[in-house]
């Protein structure tokens, strides 16, 4: 599907949707397929033709030289959050540490031309929140992204370069350590064929997957017209965080930013300023080489956690007997570590925690 013109994330969903399984599409009829919305005679026609043999080995043959994983969204490895979205692509192309999309994220973005000022924040940022546990999801363009990826990485941290082009290309190719040492310590993504170039009309469509993937994103600089404030509108319209850093009123790398700020997103002068706002009284840190979730909660919440398991759901009315509460009082506790993003609710009273 992803070769045949004309057929993006949400028609190969509509199609799925139609059809139950991907192999269907290709076994269906004419007359089937130009009944779903946006499947016109040229599609139609593309997609019961034969398979490129030629496309499909010359794939084969780079994914073999790259080392290169395909996830798709039916994979235990797709990441949830990106599920979530209108049009989530159905494949990921990977090249690194697929453990990674599983990984607690925000996204970095800015300007391909930072201030001095601009640069400084994106390390600083970059370096802080790496400390606190979290991945750094970034375009791997020049500018902000760069300093973000190489911050990140110097200080031993987790880090996705989400590409507008295959990822056995290189763009810009100043980028080419970066791109490296990201793909032996990160992960390189795109949801582009192998060998595909970095066409302006692909980063669009990245940037969706950059503001998916993650819990919220961060602009650091950025003009009044740019991609990174594409990747903040995606951040809204997906429900995701926006946190906008603040700049001088006559710089124009700060006019989008000062921009976002005015259309509500969060002004942040900090690293504590993003985890006060996604998360309450947690914070993200590090245990005995491994990163782990550290809940700085109320004691009550501590102790219902305690009596949660991320694999197995109870029933209120039994934790309740398990966590020495009753059920009204344990209600209140459960709706704050539910707001917080530590719990999830399920149907008939049922709780289980996230992690």
């Amino acid at each position: 599907m992803l070769s045949i013109p004309g057929v993006g994330p949400r028609k190969t969903l509509d199609l799925i949707t139609e059809f139950g399984l991907l192999e269907n599409i290709f076994t269906a009829g004419y007359k089937e397929l130009t009944r779903i919305p946006g499947i016109k005679d040229k599609i139609a026609k593309s997609i019961l033709s034969d398979p490129d043999e030629d496309l499909i080995s010359g794939q084969a043959k780079l994914i073999d030289k790259f080392q290169v994983e395909i996830v798709t969204l039916w994979d235990d490895s797709y990441p949830d959050p990106l599920k979530e979205i209108y049009d989530p692509p159905f494949a990921l192309f990977c090249r690194g540490d697929i453990k990674l999309l599983k990984s607690d994220s925000i996204a970095m973005v800015g300007t391909r031309t930072p201030s001095g000022y601009g640069k400084e924040i994106s390390k600083q940022f970059s370096r802080e929140l790496v400390n606190k546990g979290l991945t750094i999801v970034s375009g791997a363009a020049r500018g902000v992204d760069t300093y973000a990826h190489d911050a990140c990485l110097a200080a031993g941290g987790q880090t996705i370069a989400v590409l507008g082009n295959g990822v056995d290309r290189v763009y810009p190719a100043e980028n080419r350590d970066i791109y490296d040492e990201i793909s032996k310590k990160g992960l390189l993504i795109s949801e582009f064929l192998m060998g595909s170039k970095p066409d302006a009309q692909n980063f669009p469509r990245r940037n969706r997957i950059i503001s998916g993937l993650t819990m919220g994103t961060i602009v650091v600089e950025a003009a009044e017209r740019s991609g990174s404030l594409i990747t903040a509108y995606f951040a809204l319209d997906q429900n995701r965080e926006v946190f906008s850093v603040p700049g001088p009123v006559n710089s124009r790398q700060s006019r989008g930013t000062n921009l976002l700020i005015k259309q509500g997103a969060k002004l942040v002068e900090s690293v504590e300023d993003v985890l006060e706002d996604m998360g309450g009284k947690y914070k993200m840190g590090h245990s005995q080489g491994q990163q782990e979730l550290l809940i700085a909660a109320e004691p009550a919440e501590a102790k219902v956690l305690e009596h949660l398991s991320d694999t197995e759901e109870i029933h209120i009315d039994d934790l309740s007997i398990v966590a020495g509460q009753t059920t009204f009082a344990l209600l209140g506790i459960l709706l704050q570590l539910e707001m917080k993003g530590l719990i999830q609710q399920l149907p008939g009273k049922y709780f289980k925690r996230k992690y």
